[in-house]
C-alpha cells in the first residue's frame, strides 16, 4: 500500500497514539476514507481503534509506520501548533512529523512488531465478529451485555498488589452481573462486582480465567460503556463504537 500524508489535530494525535498501552513501542497507521485506524496484536490481547478526521486533512491515503512511538508522542506534546502533519514515502523509509516550525525525522523499520501477529489474530476474530459475537471457533459465546468501563479500567490501578495475579471473570446474564475476582484463596483478593446491562444469555454463571495481562490492557477502552461478550473458557470480547479489545483467556 502507498504511504500516507495527512494532518491531525495535535491533541487528537496525542490521544490516539497514546491509546495502545505502555507495551506498544511501534505502530502501523492506516489512513482510508476519513479514518485513521491502528491494530496491535500480542500473545495476550488484540486492540483495534480508529478516529475520524476531516477529509480535507488527508492529502494521500495509505499507511505510515511509527517505529519509535514514545518519541513521536513526546514530540507532539512538546510542540505548540494546533496541527501535526505525518508523511512517509515508503514503509521502512524515514517518517516525517511536522508541527508548526518543528520537524521530527524518525527512522522506520519495514516491520512493526506490534502488527506482526495482527493478520493471524484477525483471521480468527473476524469470523467471531461476523457471527455477531455468538461464536468463537467452535465454541458458543453465550454471555452478552453492556458494562461500565470504569469498573474494568480500575483493574490497571492494582498492578502492585499482586506478584502473580490471576483473574476470574464471571457473567450471569439472568442476574445481570459482571464479576471480576483477582487472587487465590488464602492470598490477597480483589473483587469487582458491577451490573451487566441489557444482558442476554442463559440462566447460569459463565466463567473464564485470565492472567496478569488483563491489567495491562483493561484501561485501553474509552470511558463510558462497552458491550461485553464471553463464553465458558473463551476470550473476552469488548466493543465500543471506535474500539474493539479482545483479551486472551488463560488456558
Amino acid at each position: 500500500m502507498s504511504m500516507a500524508d495527512f494532518v491531525v489535530g495535535r491533541k487528537e494525535a496525542i490521544a490516539f497514539l497514546s491509546s495502545f498501552g505502555e507495551h506498544t513501542e511501534d505502530l502501523l497507521v492506516l489512513v482510508a476514507g476519513a479514518r485513521l485506524t491502528s491494530r496491535v496484536g500480542f500473545d495476550t490481547f488484540y486492540f483495534r481503534k480508529h478516529i475520524t478526521i476531516p477529509p480535507n486533512q488527508i492529502s494521500k491515503e495509505g499507511e505510515i509506520g511509527i517505529s519509535d512511538l514514545k518519541k513521536v508522542i513526546q514530540f507532539c506534546k512538546k510542540c505548540k501548533a494546533d496541527g501535526v502533519r505525518f508523511y512517509q514515502q515508503e514503509l521502512g523509509k524515514q517518517l516525517t512529523v511536522k508541527c508548526g516550525g518543528m520537524s521530527l525525522k524518525v527512522p522506520t523499520m519495514k516491520t512493526m512488531n506490534s502488527y506482526t501477529k495482527v493478520p493471524t489474530i484477525e483471521s480468527v476474530i473476524m469470523k467471531t465478529e461476523e457471527s455477531m459475537f455468538t461464536l468463537y471457533k467452535d465454541t458458543k459465546i453465550e454471555g452478552h451485555g453492556i458494562i461500565d468501563v470504569s469498573q474494568l479500567r480500575a483493574i490497571s490501578g492494582f498492578k502492585n498488589f499482586f506478584a502473580y495475579p490471576n483473574f476470574l471473570i464471571s457473567l450471569h446474564p439472568e442476574e445481570g452481573e459482571f464479576f471480576i475476582k483477582a487472587g487465590k484463596q488464602g492470598t490477597m483478593q480483589l473483587t469487582i462486582d458491577t451490573v451487566l446491562f441489557e444482558a442476554e444469555g442463559p440462566n447460569k454463571r459463565i466463567e473464564s480465567k485470565f492472567g496478569r495481562w488483563l491489567m495491562d490492557c483493561s484501561d485501553l477502552l474509552d470511558e463510558g460503556t462497552a458491550y461485553a461478550h464471553m463464553g465458558e473458557n473463551t476470550f473476552l470480547f469488548l466493543t465500543q463504537e471506535d474500539n474493539i479489545l479482545v483479551v486472551k483467556n488463560e488456558a
